[in-house]
C-alpha cells in the first residue's frame, strides 16, 4: 500500500510515521508513505496556494487548480480521499475498505477550506468526527495509522478480529496486574482459566459497554 499525502506541511506527520507500528510497516515494506507539498505547483514568486472566497468572508481558500495538479502528478492515479468537516463520517468499515486499495491519495486541508470544485476530482470526501480542526493533517494521521494496521503483515493477524467495530460492539474491558487495586478487582471469570465461561463473559460486557458508551451501535446488530 501506498499513501500519498497531499499536505503544506510534511514535517508535522514525521513523529508520528517514525515511530511503533507505522515505522514496522515501511521497514517491512508494508507501506510506503509519500508526501507532495502543494507549494511545488504553484507558480507565482510566493508560492501561493490560497486566495480570498469569492462572495466575501473571513479567511483564504486553498485553489482548486494547484490541488489538482498535485493529485494529477501522482502516477497511476490512486483512490482519492478529500478530507473536509462537511465529508463522510469516516468509520471501520471506510478502514477496511481503504485496506483494500493498492494506493491512497488523501488531500489535507487548511486555512479557511478547500475550493468545492475539488470535490469533482476525488473518490470520497471524508470527516473524522463532528468538530472542526485548523488542518486536515491530523485526521490523515488518523487514518494512515487505522489502514495500515489492517494490511496483512502489520499486526497480527488475530488483533484486528476481536476490536471495537469489528462487529458492531465496543471492544469488551480488558484487565491486568495488579489484580487488586484501591479495592478495585480485576472480574473473577477471567481468573477462572475457563475459556468458555471467560468468552461469554466478553461477549456479555461489549454488549453492556456499547450500550453505556454508543448504544446506536446496537441498532446495526
Amino acid at each position: 500500500m501506498t499513501f500519498h499525502i497531499i499536505t503544506l506541511f510534511p514535517e508535522i506527520f514525521e513523529s508520528a510515521f517514525s515511530t511503533s507500528i507505522i515505522k514496522r510497516a515501511q521497514a517491512k515494506k508494508i507501506v510506503k508513505i509519500n508526501f507532495i507539498n502543494p507549494r511545488d505547483f504553484a507558480k507565482d514568486k510566493h508560492k501561493s496556494v490560497d486566495d480570498k472566497p469569492y462572495g466575501g468572508g473571513r479567511g483564504m481558500v486553498m485553489r482548486t487548480d494547484i490541488l489538482v495538479k498535485a493529485l494529477e502528478s501522482i502516477k497511476p492515479r490512486p483512490y482519492t480521499i478529500l478530507l473536509s468537516a462537511s465529508g463522510k463520517k469516516y468509520n471501520q468499515k471506510k478502514t477496511q475498505d481503504f485496506a483494500k486499495k493498492k494506493s491512497l491519495a488523501i488531500i489535507c486541508g487548511h486555512y479557511e477550506g478547500i475550493d468545492a470544485r475539488v470535490e469533482k476530482f476525488v473518490d470520497d470526501v471524508i470527516s473524522t468526527g463532528d468538530f472542526v480542526m485548523t488542518g486536515g493533517e491530523i485526521a490523515a494521521m488518523a487514518i494512515v495509522d487505522s489502514v495500515t494496521r489492517l494490511i496483512p503483515g502489520s499486526i497480527h493477524k488475530d488483533s484486528p478480529k476481536k476490536e471495537s467495530f469489528s462487529d458492531s460492539l465496543l471492544e469488551y474491558p480488558q484487565y491486568t496486574r495488579p489484580e487488586n487495586f484501591r479495592g478495585q478487582r480485576v472480574p473473577q471469570v477471567l481468573l477462572s482459566g475457563n475459556h468458555k465461561q471467560i468468552e461469554n463473559w466478553r461477549q456479555k460486557e461489549a454488549k453492556k459497554r456499547t450500550k453505556k458508551f454508543r448504544p446506536e451501535l446496537l441498532d446495526e446488530i
